[in-house]
């Protein structure tokens, strides 16, 4: 689909320009997550603060792929891993203060 294309579909104009201003958005940012604007300018050094937690989706695709020492995992062509959150309903989660 091309902005400047006689044939849009079911998209209307206003879908368009919320496309384009996510790909705007999108494309200001660096691979963290932050505006490059400020991400990159050296007067902001030092005002980042790097925090841990543990994304436990993320940790069950990553031992699902690491494999053995001896017996690495190698990826199938087109392979992709993904995870489902499947805690049962009966268990839900218990609020905690955040920290």
């Amino acid at each position: 689909m091309h902005w400047f294309s006689a044939v849009r579909g079911d998209w209307t104009d206003k879908d368009y320009l919320l496309s384009l201003a996510l790909t705007v958005y999108e494309d200001g940012l660096c691979s963290c997550g932050h505006p490059v604007e400020l991400a990159h300018h050296p007067d902001n050094d030092g005002w980042y603060e790097a925090h841990q937690k543990i994304c436990h989706a993320c940790a069950a695709r990553e031992r699902a792929t690491k494999g053995t020492e001896k017996n690495p995992h190698r990826a199938e062509p087109g392979e992709r891993v993904y995870t489902t959150y499947d805690r049962p309903a009966g268990k839900p989660l218990v609020d905690r203060p955040r920290l």
